[in-house]
């Protein structure tokens, strides 16, 4: 009896065994290549690479279009965690995901590129970047995740693109020298806490396809026990909008803003005239002092969000002057914030 039992339990166990073999298969079709110190996992079915880990020591790593045939598409989960070497990190567009924690903790980086091709930024993916001052998001961005940007501490501004539908919870946390966030058109919820920073937060501007902002989501200072306001800022949005509702909700200072950057004569046209009145402007400062901008006026002619009116900004204007004359597609949202 004793017997028979004992072999019931050996061929459950090998029906478990095989049970378990079948629904996790061997991937037979992938191998590992390494080059410059970078490993990739690729895969001959699909032709395609990923960068799963880096052992070098480079303060500047340039990741290839395609290694050994491979074209490369992923920065694999935790590829670049915690290495306090790297400062500069070039992307090729080819790239569509950024996995769970890739560059988390480096803490010494200082620029990464994102190119057209990337759809999808994972959870943690740059928290704790300390030195990361200009982080530029790439127009056909549809994804970002929790704490995807959480205290990314140096940067100064922050463009969200119009394909991200929903900001999650804490995914621009604790970015303390955040002076300007902006969302596209496009955006349409932003969660509980996406957005609790620092002190140094003066405009948060927020378009009308924004239908729901959830309690405390942004203006609120990050890790305050009770909920304080930043004490600068300010909600740029559209009359009759959610985000004036949240503003006037949370006794926070509401700007409306038509959205129109870069026409700062109000005729409908981002051109010539504008540039000309920009840098006109600028002269009239630098000799005389004062302006006679409004708040809106200074967000509409402010196009390089360095919280300045100048010689940059109608250069950076006629410049998408002449993009527009000779048929470029992208708004002046697009063309001026994001990459």
């Amino acid at each position: 009896m004793k017997k028979m039992m004992m072999n019931k339990k050996l061929a459950a166990a090998a029906m478990a065994i095989a049970v378990l073999l079948g629904a996790a298969p061997m991937t037979a079709n992938a191998k590992e290549i390494t080059e410059n110190d970078v490993v990739y996992d690729a895969d001959d079915e699909s032709g395609l690479a990923s960068v799963i880990s880096y052992n070098g020591n480079e303060s500047k790593v340039v990741i290839p279009a395609s290694v050994g045939g491979y074209r490369v598409c992923h920065i694999g989960e935790g590829a670049f965690n915690k290495n306090q070497d790297i400062q500069y990190v070039v992307l090729p567009a080819t790239i569509k995901t950024i996995g769970r924690s890739a560059f988390s903790n480096c803490k010494n980086l200082i620029s990464i590129n994102f190119p057209s091709s990337l759809e999808s930024i994972g959870s943690y993916a740059f928290t704790t970047n300390h030195s990361l001052k200009t982080i530029k998001l790439n127009r056909g961005l549809t994804k970002i995740n929790e704490c995807s940007f959480q205290l990314c501490i140096a940067a100064e501004t922050l463009t969200i693109p119009p394909l991200v539908k929903t900001i999650p919870d804490h995914a621009l946390h604790g970015m303390h020298e955040l002076k300007t966030l902006r969302f596209c058109n496009g955006v349409n919820k932003i969660e509980e806490t996406a957005a609790l920073n620092g002190y140094k937060v003066s405009r948060i501007i927020i378009p009308p396809s924004v239908k729901e902002i959830q309690e405390h989501a942004l203006g609120y200072r990050y890790y305050s026990p009770d909920y304080a306001l930043c004490s600068k800022v300010e909600i740029y949005g559209k009359s009759g909008s959610e985000a004036e509702r949240y503003a006037k909700e949370n006794y926070i200072p509401f700007v409306e803003f038509d959205f129109a950057y870069g026409d700062v004569n109000k005729d409908g046209f981002v051109d010539a005239i504008d540039a000309s009145a920009i840098l006109s402007e600028y002269v009239r400062r630098s000799t005389k002092g004062g302006t006679d901008y409004s708040k809106a006026d200074e967000v509409r002619a402010d196009v390089n969000d360095d919280m300045s009116v100048n010689a940059i900004d109608a250069s950076l204007v006629l410049s998408y002057y002449s993009y527009a004359s000779s048929g470029g597609q992208g708004t002046p949202e697009e063309y001026f914030f994001l990459s």
